[in-house]
Order: structure tokens, then C-alpha cells, then sequence
């Protein structure tokens, strides 16, 4: 019998750390063709100019540093709500953001 809408066989998820689609193997087979092709690749990047060379650059960096984790807030807002909210109401709002967010570091 197949899931209901919005279930899973583990509404727990993926645990954290287990590997996800790709084996070892196939990530050992990829590290070593990019060991393999380093001068190579460094040759081609030197290469390339202007928008070429910054699109790879920004492409790579994704895999190098951490993605930024996202705000969990616990209720925000529509627009037209906060539109309608006094100065006051408004400014309680962007508190608790602020404090999620410095909460997150």
C-alpha cells in the first residue's frame, strides 16, 4: 500500500552522517580522477576569464564551505499582517527574528 500524502516509511528521516546515494566506491573512484587530472584542471582554470573563471570559482566554493543554516522561526508573519501591525507590534516581531538568528551562531 503506498504512503499517504506528507508520510514516509521513516518520519525520522535519513539519520545524520549515513551516507545518502552515493558508495564509497564511487566516491573513491571520483577523488582519485580529480587527484589524477589536478595540474591538468589548474592549467584549464588559469585559462579562463571574467565571468568563465568566477562561475567555476563560486561553483567550487559551494563544496568547500558550509552551507549557511536557515532561520527557524517559530511563527512569522504574512505581509499584509505585519503591514497592519502598530510600529510597536512590528518592532517585538523583528526582535525575535533577530534573536533567532543570533541564536543560530
Amino acid at each position: 500500500m503506498p504512503f499517504q500524502k506528507g508520510q514516509s516509511g521513516n518520519p525520522a528521516g535519513r539519520t545524520k552522517g549515513s551516507n545518502y546515494k552515493m558508495s564509497a566506491e564511487h566516491r573513491d573512484f571520483l577523488r582519485d580522477l580529480l587527484r589524477k587530472n589536478k595540474e591538468k584542471f589548474e592549467l584549464q582554470l588559469e585559462e579562463l576569464k571574467g565571468r568563465d573563471f568566477i562561475q567555476i570559482y563560486t561553483t567550487l566554493m559551494q563544496y568547500i564551505l558550509p552551507k549557511p543554516a536557515t532561520a527557524e522561526l517559530k511563527e512569522v508573519p504574512r505581509l499584509e499582517e505585519f503591514i497592519a501591525m502598530t510600529p510597536e507590534e512590528r518592532q517585538v516581531v523583528m526582535e525575535e527574528i533577530r534573536e533567532s538568528l543570533n541564536n543560530e551562531k
